[in-house]
């Protein structure tokens, strides 16, 4: 049986949404997977009594340092070791769980991950957020949503890398188109690093269409948008807020476009997305994530374990020459 840890005490709600989500998660599973709550046991185990939960499926391992969001990452992992979200990915190194889950400090989320899991190839840099986004076409990649800031143009090439693969193994598209979001489509656009990125972009062994705007992304013009973590979040962030404006303008809407846009447009449907180009899987979730989004990124986290995605994903990258 698959094994799934989740920080306890991660995200903006914790840990009673987080603690709810898990029981949420493990009573729909119909047996498929198992939960390890890292959190302070006496508060966590309080909690699952609080919401009557008796069952076998949800363990609970002590982890009573807390990490803030404000936490800077690389403290965390040297002062915070036995925190929840540092756990939580200690576990899965041991391999004692097959995934690791956090809603809480992202930056600490990816560099544990980075620096207990390791990377699937020593040519690739750092690992982004992979984030599947609606569009008017399907669906598309978005690189990097946020795990990294000021990223140098040979990242965002290896952003593009992991995007292009990560496409193909998890939305079955072969040669994926890859766009660079810009302000414009002509190759001098943007700022210097980007315009970089577009000339590494032009020889790397992926389909690249070249720049692309914030409106392409939207209309699927590209499957893999390759961005610098801190545009990718903005863009991310600006989904959900499009969402949430339209639901407070038009309400619920009970017609058959009406629910697929509900169902593709709720960030809490997506749970959590996961870090590429790792040697194992490593799932960050929305801060203010819900119960419902905390259930959601369980399950994420148990479908990318159970398909091996994270394996075949670096197996493809690792037979890259960049």
């Amino acid at each position: 049986m698959i094994s799934i840890a989740l920080d306890a005490f991660g995200g903006d709600f914790a840990p009673d949404v987080v603690v709810q989500g898990a029981i949420n998660a493990v009573n729909s599973s119909e047996g498929k997977f198992a939960v390890v709550l890292c959190g302070p046991e006496a508060e966590v185990k309080a909690k699952l009594k609080q919401f009557g939960y008796e069952g076998k499926l949800i363990q609970v391992v002590d982890a009573p340092e807390l990490v803030a969001m404000d936490d800077h990452p690389t403290e965390v992992l040297r002062k915070k070791q036995n925190s929840g979200l540092v756990m939580c990915v200690a576990l899965q190194k041991k391999g004692l769980v097959q995934a690791s889950v956090s809603a809480g400090n992202s930056g600490a989320m990816m560099a544990s991950c980075l620096m207990i899991l390791g990377r699937t190839s020593e040519n690739f840099a750092r690992p982004p957020i992979g984030c599947i986004l609606p569009t008017a076409a399907g669906q598309c990649i978005l690189v990097d949503a946020g795990a990294n800031v000021d990223e140098k143009p040979v990242v965002l090439k290896d952003f593009a890398l992991a995007g292009s693969v990560f496409a193909e193994c998890q939305l079955g598209i072969q040669n994926p188109k890859v766009g660079l979001l810009n302000m414009g489509e002509e190759e001098k656009k943007g700022p210097a690093s980007v315009q970089e990125a577009y000339q590494l972009l032009k020889n790397a062994p992926v389909n690249f269409i070249g720049n692309i705007e914030g409106r392409d992304v939207v209309i699927g013009k590209a499957d893999v948008v390759v961005c610098s973590g801190y545009v990718g979040n903005v863009l991310l962030k600006m989904y959900e807020g499009f969402y949430e404006l339209h639901q407070k303008m038009f309400g619920k809407i009970d017609s058959e476009a009406g629910k697929k846009f509900n169902e593709a447009f709720d960030y809490r449907n997506a749970g959590g997305a996961l870090l590429l180009g790792l040697k194992g899987t490593g799932i960050i979730a929305h801060g203010r994530s819900d119960a419902k989004a905390i259930e959601q990124a369980v399950k994420v986290a148990y479908a990318f374990a159970e398909n091996k995605v994270p394996e075949k994903v670096g197996q493809k990258l690792a037979g890259i020459e960049a």
